[in-house]
């Protein structure tokens, strides 16, 4: 873990008043170096799941996924925190095997500037608007192996996973770019 930058976050210095969910956000990565921040489905769009302190305690990208019961994204993502604990940091463009299982692989991509202050304002609020931090959304593939963007994916789940890596304006229309979403 980064022993630079421990002391300003974890120590929590200026912060007053955290709620229930903050609170248990730094006593996990005290803990752990991470915790995982769950978004449950709702009328708009699909759950999505988001790390906060692999930037904080490794130097890493935060990494988000969308789309499946939030009790698959949390371990999935705790999944990725191992690994990035023993020093295989996912990067866009990386296919892993180790974390959803099923002999399924996932594929990273970088979070385009556009959408952390949509989706991870619970991080944003972490880092109070710490330079250099970053995102990268973690893919799951169809039953064939491919992935949201690529052709041949399944049609019936396109609309499960944003396109994060794209901009905002290149965004195919859907539930994540609703004007409520």
């Amino acid at each position: 873990m980064n022993p630079d930058c421990a002391c300003l976050v974890c120590r929590d210095h200026g912060r007053k008043g955290l709620d229930a969910v903050d609170r248990e956000l730094v006593k996990d990565v005290r803990r752990l170096g991470w915790g995982v921040i769950m978004i449950p489905e709702d009328d708009i769009s699909a759950g999505w799941a988001f790390t906060v302190g692999l930037w904080h305690s490794f130097r890493v990208p935060e990494v988000a996924m969308f789309g499946l019961d939030t009790d698959v994204l949390h371990p999935v993502l705790n999944a990725v925190g191992e690994l990035v604990r023993e020093g295989r940091a996912p990067a866009a463009g990386d296919r892993v095997e180790e974390v959803l299982g099923g002999g399924y692989r996932v594929l990273f991509a970088d979070v385009h500037a556009d959408w952390p202050k949509t989706f991870f304002g619970t991080a944003l609020g972490f880092y109070r608007d710490t330079e250099g931090l970053r995102f990268v959304q973690c893919l799951w593939p169809d039953k064939a192996g491919k992935f949201p963007g690529e052709d041949g994916f399944a049609e019936g789940l396109a609309d499960l996973q944003p396109h994060l890596w794209l901009d905002r304006a290149r965004h195919p229309e859907g539930p994540w770019t609703a004007p409520d979403a």
